[in-house]
């Protein structure tokens, strides 16, 4: 579950407007209704290829291996934008070794992916494909019209008397409120107060009812964790 608190952008300092663009997801395609998954993108139509050593020879501890990924849909077409969800891992089960990957996102529906070479031995590459692109546009408009919908809860005591409230980084501000925002990095938390206990007297926290706010097929795009391996 992603979600966000909504700031203005003029808070923020020239470092904190770097890191922040850092970090920006590409732009992902707008949705026909219905959706179509034939223009989706397709694990089975994707592939991958590990990019030869640019001086020849062989890799040695310390160097860098790149991977080339293609990422293409259910009819076979490579896909021609960015903003898949890609996790790239290397690794070796026998010496229980791995590390992540970093993943280049190029726009165009290729990607590279980049592993430090940190263990002598052989290697496996892993590409998971977490959610389409398709699915990145779906979760964007969730975070956007409905950045509550999943319900946390915290239970709150003292002596004989339990009350259990609802918590998220917004509630309604027409009832009292506790705030638990965390002073020092100022991520906002609140929970609405007990009608007979103080804020004080909270003690757990769980997360309660999800719910899924999907539209007629979007379901289908968050079905499956698809993986490539070399």
């Amino acid at each position: 579950f992603l979600s966000f608190f909504p700031i203005s952008l003029t808070q923020l300092s020239p470092e904190e407007r770097r890191l922040l663009d850092s970090i920006a997801w590409p732009e992902t395609p707008r949705l026909p209704v219905p959706i179509s998954l034939n223009t989706t993108s397709d694990p089975a139509h994707s592939t991958f290829t590990i990019l030869l050593v640019r001086a020849g020879g062989q890799w040695h501890v310390g160097d860098e291996l790149e991977a080339l990924i293609q990422i293409g849909d259910f009819q076979g077409r490579p896909k021609q934008f960015g903003g898949d969800f890609l996790v790239a891992r290397l690794h070796d089960r026998t010496l229980s070794a791995g590390v992540a990957g970093r993943v280049v996102d190029h726009l165009n529906g290729s990607y590279t992916a980049v592993f430090p070479l940190l263990w002598e031995g052989r290697a496996q590459v892993e590409v998971t494909l977490v959610h389409p692109s398709e699915a990145i546009t779906v979760l964007r408009r969730l975070n956007r019209e409905h950045p509550d919908r999943v319900e946390f809860k915290s239970v709150f005591r003292s002596g004989s008397v339990f009350e259990t409230m609802v918590c998220n980084i917004c509630l309604p501000q027409n009832q009292p409120l506790c705030n638990y925002t965390d002073l020092h990095t100022g991520e906002p938390w609140f929970c609405n107060k007990p009608k007979n206990l103080s804020c004080d007297t909270r003690i757990k926290h769980y997360k309660g009812h999800v719910s899924q706010n999907l539209m007629a097929t979007e379901e289908t795009l968050f079905e499956s964790i698809y993986l490539l391996t070399m």
